[in-house]
């Protein structure tokens, strides 16, 4: 039988072959193991690779500028909540909480994550942004929060919730979930009389937010606070549903407790109620046609004040307002509030019968 001779060249060929796919597989394994390392190690915020890893370093980052506040009036505890270090000046810190959690208080203790306890004292509250800021001196080197911008917060986005449901038992629980909306318009009862009498602007999330929760911190995957925990709708019938309030919505607030003690709101000068809320006999009363059923009714207009300046009369009907439709008191009351001193605004008003435009310098 005759020996078959091997070509050179061909045999070049395979051993080139085989010293790629080696070489090759190895660079993959690599590329693979770099990846996991990748992943692993390195912080990339606003992205989950790992949620484990990366929310716990998250909240390890984070849950020490998260506080609980303990009110009390007379020496005698009359709730808690949370509240979040947004300033520490050499010491003195500043802390955002819920108007709600301090109200009706005296006396405000501030529990550290560390367990230290220090007495603050009410430098301001709001009760329509339910907002209010804290002051005390410490030694503690804990760091403020960096604040983020909650105007490009998207649906979708992680986030984790902060604070201390139920009490300082369950101090600095930790939540997490998504944003579940942005801008969205919650109804709120300032005055306990079951009717809403206010709208807040806040972010939806289904992190959980329980009693306790509120004035604590909600932050994203860069550890920046987006919002203050405020309230959830509490029902057998709705799950997963809590709000907290922008914080590019807050600071505007924060400047002005901190400056004054309060917010200043525009005054415009009238005395004036829902067209919706009043009856039948009410309506007959106040001459006020069948066919106007929204809108908020002028009973009185004060004497000197912006709207008498204006020309605005007893018994007239504003349906607009800077070009938004007025369909009842909190609407008007909405509008009037994100206006400032000296502003000139513009008024839709129902006249006998008849529609007329009056501009009036609030005070």
């Amino acid at each position: 039988m005759r020996n078959r001779r091997r070509n050179p060249l061909f045999t070049l060929v395979i051993v080139a072959l085989l010293a790629s796919n080696l070489y090759l597989g190895g660079e993959l394994l690599r590329i693979k193991e770099k990846d996991a390392i990748t992943q692993t190690d390195q912080e990339k915020p606003g992205v989950v690779a790992n949620p484990d890893t990366n929310i716990t370093r998250l909240v390890e980052q984070t849950q020490e500028k998260v506080v609980s506040v303990i009110t009390s009036k007379q020496n005698k505890g009359i709730g808690s909540g949370s509240g979040v270090v947004y300033k520490n000046e050499n010491g003195l810190l500043k802390i955002i909480t819920n108007h709600h959690v301090i109200d009706g208080g005296d006396r405000f203790i501030v529990r550290f994550f560390s367990g230290e306890e220090v007495e603050a004292s009410l430098v301001g509250s709001d009760i329509y942004t339910d907002l209010a800021v804290l002051e005390l001196k410490t030694n503690s080197e804990v760091k403020p929060f960096v604040l983020g911008d909650s105007t490009q917060t998207k649906v979708g986005e992680f986030v984790i919730a902060i604070g201390s449901p139920l009490g300082v038992e369950f101090e600095n629980s930790v939540t997490f979930g998504v944003i579940s909306g942005v801008n969205r318009m919650v109804p709120v009862d300032l005055n306990g009389n079951g009717v809403s009498d206010w709208d807040m602007t806040v972010l939806q999330t289904d992190a959980a937010i329980n009693p306790g929760n509120s004035g604590g911190a909600l932050v994203n995957m860069s550890g920046e606070l987006i919002g203050i925990n405020s309230l959830k709708f509490s029902s057998n019938q709705v799950e997963g549903m809590g709000f907290s309030i922008p914080i590019s919505e807050v600071l505007g607030v924060i400047e002005q407790l901190e400056l004054s003690g309060s917010v200043v709101y525009p005054v415009i000068g009238i005395s004036a109620v829902s067209i919706s809320d009043l009856n039948p006999y009410q309506k007959a009363n106040y001459q006020i046609s069948d066919k106007i059923t929204e809108g908020v009714y002028i009973a009185e207009v004060i004497k000197g004040g912006p709207s008498d300046d204006a020309g605005l009369k007893n018994q007239d009907v504003i349906v607009g307002f800077n070009d938004k439709e007025i369909k009842n008191f909190k609407d008007f009351r909405k509008q009037l509030y994100i206006q400032k001193v000296g502003d000139e605004v513009n008024l839709k008003v129902l006249r006998a019968g008849e529609t007329i435009e009056l501009k009036v310098i609030l005070e």
